[in-house]
């Protein structure tokens, strides 16, 4: 069994400000930022949340968004 991790990601585009929240299942959310950053406008990124593969509770947001 791997050590997969969900994260709940916030993207934020530099030249817009534009943002963006996925879901990552990966073992190194470092090495999968990196891809996921290949051919895309650059971007910053933060974790939100995350939970051990197997959890079965929801990702949830809890930044203020106000």
């Amino acid at each position: 069994m791997s050590d997969n991790i969900t994260y709940l990601i916030e993207i934020m585009y530099y030249d817009t400000h534009n943002t963006e929240v996925i879901t990552l299942t990966t073992p190194d959310l470092e090495w999968s930022m990196k891809q996921y950053q290949r051919n895309r406008k650059p971007f910053d990124w933060e974790k939100l949340d995350w939970k051990q593969e197997g959890e079965n509770r929801k990702l949830v947001d809890l930044r203020d968004t106000e």
